[in-house]
């Protein structure tokens, strides 16, 4: 008499890969969007006329407002392997957005969309190891 066992761990990894880098799409995508979507909600800073057309700034401690578009269209998600992504820009202008200046208070933007962003991906992640 003989008994054979087999070992299921590699498909149950293979899965449970598949399901946490699903995750993390998911999430780097709503980090994204959250964050771009930031830009264009409505502002109470400074008004102002340029070119013909009136402008609303940021106030600190808001995303900041959309000028240019250059910033909004910076940012982009990026895959870096096996569950991990990047969501950000190369964009000078977010640096000094995001944290401030010596001549600006910051108007934070990627640090709340993360931040928004956590407590679902926490959550998916206890999902992921029941």
């Amino acid at each position: 008499m003989s008994f054979t066992l087999t070992s299921k761990i590699p498909q149950i990894n293979a899965e449970l890969k598949r399901r946490a880098n699903a995750l993390v799409v998911r999430t780097a995508a709503r980090i994204e969007t959250t964050a771009k979507l930031s830009f264009v909600e409505p502002k109470t800073g400074r008004e102002y006329k340029r070119g013909g057309k009136t402008h609303i700034a940021s106030a600190p401690g808001e995303a900041p407002a959309v000028d240019t578009s250059q910033l909004t269209n910076s940012v982009q998600r990026e895959p870096t392997g096996d569950a991990s992504a990047v969501v950000g820009t190369n964009v000078e202008q977010a640096l000094h957005t995001e944290f401030g200046t010596s001549r600006m208070e910051p108007r934070p933007w990627l640090g709340p969309a993360f931040e928004e962003a956590a407590e679902s991906f926490e959550k998916g992640v206890k999902e992921l190891l029941k």
